[in-house]
């Protein structure tokens, strides 16, 4: 599981799930969308035709991407999205790489140590990344775009995303 946060309208934390057997090739096709120059893929920074491009990719990787939506963004309200997507990954999930925010790391590591212990899912691995490392990351930044814009946008990722309860 991959984890990404977006802040447009409201408070989105994006999780795309990766069956481990497909993660090597879903990298390889998601860094083939790099342009030269660039380290990562930010969706906030492409054009509305790289957009359509990059997402067509990612409807390609079947993946099933679970959106935890609140209406603001809160320290409170980050870690109740974190502690779900332990809780709904916990039974599957070998491991959960979440996007590293800087201004939250403490907090996001207390909160998903302690979600482990809560949910008893003492074997998944968890860690925090900066995205550059993992093309994976770039989904649920697009995932959480496409779905913050609403819309044509969100309808184009609708088919493999859906929103979970907290």
């Amino acid at each position: 599981m991959f984890v990404d946060e977006n802040k447009t309208r409201g408070f989105l934390m994006v999780g795309a799930r990766c069956p481990s057997g497909d993660v090597a090739v879903n990298r390889k096709a998601l860094r083939g969308l790099l342009l030269p120059g660039q380290e990562r893929l930010h969706f906030r920074h492409e054009t509305d035709a790289r957009r359509k491009q990059i997402l067509d990719v990612i409807a390609g990787l079947h993946l099933l991407v679970d959106i935890y939506a609140t209406e603001q963004e809160t320290l409170a309200n980050r870690r109740r999205c974190l502690e779900a997507i332990v809780r709904d990954t916990a039974a599957d999930a070998e491991r959960l790489v979440v996007e590293r925010d800087e201004s939250t790391i403490a907090r996001d590591r207390e909160t998903l140590h302690a979600a482990c212990q809560r949910f008893e899912c003492f074997d998944l691995r968890w860690e925090l990344m900066v995205p550059k490392l993992d093309p994976l990351l770039w989904v649920p930044d697009a995932i959480g775009w496409a779905w913050a814009r609403a819309g044509h946008w969100r309808r184009t990722v609708a088919t493999f995303s859906g929103l979970r309860d907290l």
